[in-house]
C-alpha cells in the first residue's frame, strides 16, 4: 500500500516537472497554448492514474473476508455472552434455593444447577444439594423447588456433605 502510495507521489511529481521543463522552454507562440492544454492533460491523467489501475476485484476479496471475520468474531462474542448468561443465571438459581433452604432450617454445603435453554429463556432442569438434611428436610426443599422452579423431584440430586 505504502509502495504504490510512493510511486503515485512520484509519479505526479514527475509530471509535473516535465511539464513545467516543457512550458518554460516553448516558445511564445500559438504553441505554447496547445502545450499548456497537452500538459495539463498529461498532468491530469497522473493525478488519476490510481483509480483506472485499481485492482476492484481484490477489493471485493478483502471486503468479503472482513465481512468473514467480523461474522466469525461476532459468533464467538455471541457463544461466550450466552455462557457467561449461562453462568450468571444458574448461579441466581443456585442462591435461591440456598436461601430457600436455609429458611427450612437446611444448610446447604453447595447448590448447583443446570440450566437449559428453552423458548429464548435459560430455565433450571436439574439441581444437585450437598447437605446434612434428613428426609424430611429434603422433602420440604424438594417442594419448595418444584413449587417455584418448576423443577421435579427426580431431577433433584442430594449427596451427604
Amino acid at each position: 500500500m505504502t509502495e504504490t502510495l510512493k510511486s503515485w507521489v512520484f509519479g505526479i511529481v514527475g509530471a509535473s516537472f516535465i511539464t513545467a521543463i516543457t512550458q518554460a522552454i516553448t516558445p511564445e507562440v500559438r504553441a505554447k497554448r496547445v502545450v499548456a492544454i497537452v500538459c495539463g492533460f498529461v498532468l491530469m491523467l497522473a493525478i488519476l492514474s490510481p483509480i483506472c489501475a485499481f485492482d476492484y476485484g481484490s477489493l471485493q476479496q478483502s471486503m468479503a473476508r472482513y465481512g468473514d471475520d467480523a461474522a466469525a468474531i461476532t459468533q464467538q462474542l455471541d457463544a461466550a455472552n450466552e455462557n457467561i448468561e449461562r453462568s450468571i443465571i444458574a448461579e441466581r438459581f443456585a442462591a435461591y434455593i440456598s436461601d430457600k433452604s436455609a429458611a427450612r432450617g437446611v444448610t446447604a454445603a453447595s447448590v448447583v444447577v443446570e440450566v437449559e435453554h428453552s423458548d429464548g429463556a435459560w430455565l433450571p432442569a436439574s439441581v444437585a444439594i450437598v447437605s446434612d438434611a434428613d428426609a424430611t428436610q429434603r422433602a420440604a426443599v424438594e417442594y419448595d423447588i418444584e413449587a417455584a422452579l418448576g423443577i421435579a423431584p427426580q431431577d433433584i440430586t442430594w449427596r451427604e456433605g
